[in-house]
């Protein structure tokens, strides 16, 4: 069925143009046309009078296995928190009932979709088991899930510090069928990795043409074990080795490693409101812009952070403003980009979604303005600045309204 949806404000094209007096056409699962002229005929026509259409919300990192356990540990280090095998995390997912895992899974799942969310992607650990926990929790539920998978072989502290050892046969074996379920590999950290183990770990993925992703650079001393270890950055090492596709967090990275991030055109997503909460700094945002490096955003765990994309958005918006000159700091346009069409990029379904465009996924959120957003002047600023759940009035997912307003 061909729905036409008018409204009088529409966030267009990959750069998210505004347009007033608009409209798009779904035609089944796809934007068929977006415009300001006259309108194409429909089988289903619907008028809203004072709300804005925007792109649905990409949540680039998340680790959503662990909504139940909420605040738990925020006062930990990072090591304390989420190093495997010992961190809060996994004792945690270890001890814990799946029907409670699965059913608090589910209600993040709901949470981002209310937010505006229609497509994440999750590091799962827990390896087979952890994929299945994920897939039963989207049963029923439409939003677009890319899950990233992790091996549960464990290396030895010797192994790791002498920075020797193969991923065992039994446990490739395993994983061929971990990557039949999920749609790629995501690990901690290289320095929870053999610079072998990432090679066979990149290899496989590869064979099977799965997405590649690792956390990097999140504490002060991640580059210096990395190099006492290995003679490389935990950067360089994931480049080389991992042959990644998406790198996590960099908050201290060094000018040399992103210069080889931007040197192979490899995306980052970034998660502020995680590195607040666990006391650290800022990624260096401004630098990664300046050298083009594509930048998205993401929510990091839930353990510490509610899956809401509009609360990282104007977290983003205000801490830049704090550290950075008011020259350099990130602009609210940036930052919806960095939520939307980055994210999609850096996860490889950029022509998929990510923008309000024809032949793309009807991925849409509506947003009511006789709210917070009431008498506003300037609309990227409104929807990073002031924008939240309530003022969400639908979303739509693959052409279908999925939260809020039905037809």
């Amino acid at each position: 069925m061909r729905i036409l949806i008018e409204s009088p404000f529409l966030l267009a094209g990959d750069n998210l143009d505004l347009f007033k007096n608009a409209y798009v056409l779904i035609d089944n699962e796809l934007i068929a046309e977006v415009g300001t002229g006259e309108r194409p005929q429909a089988e289903k026509k619907i008028s809203f009078k004072n709300e804005l259409i925007i792109p649905g919300l990409i949540n680039a990192h998340v680790h959503i296995g662990d909504s139940a356990f909420k605040d738990q540990g925020l006062e930990k280090s990072v090591s304390e928190l989420f190093k495997p095998p010992n961190g809060l995390k996994h004792k945690l997912l270890e001890h814990t009932e799946t029907k409670i895992l699965v059913q608090a899974v589910k209600d993040s799942l709901n949470d981002m979709l209310r937010c505006g969310t229609t497509t994440f992607a999750d590091f799962r650990e827990g390896s087979i088991k952890g994929a299945q926990i994920l897939l039963e929790a989207l049963r029923n539920n439409s939003i677009r899930a890319l899950i990233l998978g992790r091996p549960d072989h464990v290396f030895s502290k010797s192994q790791i510090e002498k920075n020797q050892g193969k991923i065992p046969s039994n446990s490739l074996a395993q994983l061929n069928e971990l990557l039949d379920l999920t749609q790629g590999l995501a690990l901690s950290s290289p320095n929870d990795m053999t610079d072998e183990a990432m090679r066979q770990l990149a290899d496989l993925a590869i064979k099977y043409n799965k997405f590649r992703a690792i956390h990097a650079s999140e504490a002060p001393n991640s580059k210096d074990i990395s190099v006492e270890r290995s003679g490389l950055t935990e950067i360089e090492r994931a480049i080389r080795f991992f042959n990644v596709n998406l790198l996590v967090h960099l908050t201290y990275a060094s000018r040399e490693d992103l210069d080889k991030v931007a040197k192979e055109e490899t995306p980052v997503v970034i998660c502020p409101r995680a590195n607040a909460s666990l006391g650290l700094k800022l990624p260096p945002i401004t630098k990664m812009h300046d050298l083009g490096i594509t930048v998205c955003l993401g929510t990091d765990n839930v353990m510490i952070n509610q899956p809401n994309m509009f609360r990282e958005m104007e977290f983003t918006l205000k801490a830049y403003r704090i550290e950075r000159a008011s020259s350099q700091y990130p602009s609210p346009r940036d930052i919806l980009c960095m939520a939307t069409i980055n994210g999609a990029r850096a996860l490889g379904i950029g022509h998929k979604t990510g923008s309000i465009k024809e032949g793309k996924s009807a991925d849409l959120a509506i947003i009511n303005m006789n709210k917070n957003l009431r008498n506003v002047n300037d609309i990227y600023s409104a929807l990073v600045h002031r924008t939240g759940a309530e003022d969400i009035l639908t979303v739509l997912l693959r052409g279908k309204f999925s939260y809020g307003y039905k037809i």
